[in-house]
């Protein structure tokens, strides 16, 4: 969400995220992946990241194990603050969330606060318009460990989790501010839970009546991966196909990849590569009335 403070031309952009199945299969990363999630929506939104709070949510601090995962997540959470430079200003700790049989996954929720100097650069995640660049800020590597879609499709919570090189995160979240306050980009959403597929049929849902997406990928990974594959560091951005140099040349200072997929359309439909090819209608039906 991004809200303005009245009486000045200033926003407050704020995000909670943490995805628990990380947690559980990696403590310490999963934590840190949080934390950078939770940054990487706030840039989105057109926010500076500045600080954080956090819900810790544990099972029983007696069993070693859960203790270890405890200790773990704070460790990986403070590591994550100290290079994204957001002090951790408050929180609270929940133990004992537990059943007979099992605790609840490790989950250190973030809640994460930026600030917009100008509201106006106020960014969502909708596309815009019709004819529209689709591009990448970050390279696609995606990992169906720990994805939902591997939870979903296969009833399987495995691992390895996606890795986070931290100095990639930094200079695509970099990229991705700099572009939203040169006016360069008009949507952002970071990749998250689902994947691609997910990510673009968001967007497309959040638009305005008439819109869809059309995307060519060739890229050296599994459909599954391609479709569903969760990988950090990487935010999907729409602009004018007359801005894509002005991206390009500031994506080459900064050393972050970037690649153009496809194009908004004013088809209704969703369409990736010959994989995918769904009504804007289907795609509604689904995610709002589950």
């Amino acid at each position: 969400a991004v809200i303005r403070l009245k009486g000045t031309n200033k926003g407050l952009a704020m995000s909670t995220d943490c995805n628990g199945r990380y947690v559980y299969l990696n403590p310490r990363l999963g934590a840190k992946i949080a934390v950078a999630e939770a940054a990487r929506n706030v840039v989105c939104g057109g926010g500076e990241p500045l600080a954080i709070t956090n819900c810790l949510n544990f099972g029983n601090p007696n069993d070693p194990q859960v203790y270890w995962q405890f200790k773990e997540a704070v460790t990986g959470m403070g590591e994550m603050c100290r290079q994204l430079n957001t002090p951790v200003t408050g929180g609270n700790v929940s133990f004992y969330n537990e059943t007979v049989d099992s605790a609840v996954y490790p989950t250190p929720v973030i809640g994460m606060v930026g600030v917009l100097d100008n509201i106006d650069q106020c960014t969502s995640s909708k596309f815009k318009d019709a004819g529209d660049f689709i591009v990448t800020l970050g390279a696609l590597n995606g990992c169906v460990g720990g994805s939902e879609y591997l939870k979903i499709e296969h009833g399987k919570i495995e691992g390895p989790i996606p890795p986070l090189n931290e100095e990639l995160e930094m200079g695509v979240q970099e990229l991705c501010l700099e572009a939203i306050k040169k006016g360069i980009i008009k949507s952002a959403h970071d990749l998250s839970d689902g994947g691609l597929s997910v990510n673009i049929a968001e967007s497309i849902i959040n638009a305005r009546p008439g819109i869809g997406a059309k995307l060519d990928i060739d890229r050296k990974l599994r459909d599954d991966e391609l479709l569903f594959g969760e990988c950090q560091s990487v935010i999907i951005v729409t602009l004018n196909e007359d801005q894509l140099y002005e991206l390009i040349l500031l994506a080459q200072g900064m050393d972050v990849h970037t690649q153009t997929i496809g194009r908004v359309t004013n088809t209704d439909q969703l369409i990736i590569n010959d994989l995918v090819n769904v009504s804007r209608a289907q795609i509604e039906h689904v995610y709002l009335n589950t």
